[in-house]
């Protein structure tokens, strides 16, 4: 008998509960009306052109067109009454034994809208941001290249190879 109070004790809490936390998000969203809450990502749209990853041997460079690149397209949709700003990242996978070293500064970057560069530096750690930028109601592509600068390097990277990817996130800023 004790182990049929115990158990309907457990689940009148856990029902009172549940209840609560129903109650609380009907609440939120019948008050949130039509503002997007919380980040959604209905408003932004990103699309990677030439897909998320570089790879390959990247062969030595003196300028960011001897090496390896891909696109992203960011913006906001023009039915959305928001401002937002996107973040570029890279994330490289440096595990691989015939994988390019990063701590001697000779992998590079360069992030381009057009013909105009936004960001460029080093690759240095395993996840990097490129860029922020500010998004507009239309979508702006960026290019991503990724060298090796020969004027760095020496015979110890002969034969290495390159494996990474981008990845962008968009967050909303008031109008």
């Amino acid at each position: 008998m004790k182990n049929y109070k115990l158990f309907g004790t457990l689940f009148g809490v856990i029902a009172f509960i549940a209840l609560i936390v129903g109650i609380t998000y009907a609440w939120f969203t019948w008050t949130s009306g039509n503002t997007i809450i919380g980040g959604s990502t209905e408003c932004f749209t990103i699309n990677y052109v030439n897909g998320q990853n570089i790879n390959g041997e990247i062969i030595p460079s003196a300028t960011y067109t001897g090496g390896k690149s891909t696109t992203v397209q960011i913006g906001i949709d023009a039915s959305c009454n928001i401002g937002g700003s996107a973040t570029i990242k890279l994330t490289t996978d440096s595990s691989s034994t015939n994988a390019i070293k990063l701590t001697d500064g000779a992998v590079k970057y360069a992030v381009y809208k057009g013909t105009s560069e936004v960001a460029s530096g080093n690759v240095s750690a395993n996840t990097i941001d490129l860029a922020t930028v500010d998004l507009t109601k239309t979508l702006t592509s960026y290019t991503i290249y990724i060298w090796v600068d020969g004027s760095i390097i020496d015979n110890t990277y002969a034969g290495k190879t390159y494996s990474g990817y981008i990845h962008a996130s968009a967050e909303q800023t008031h109008e």
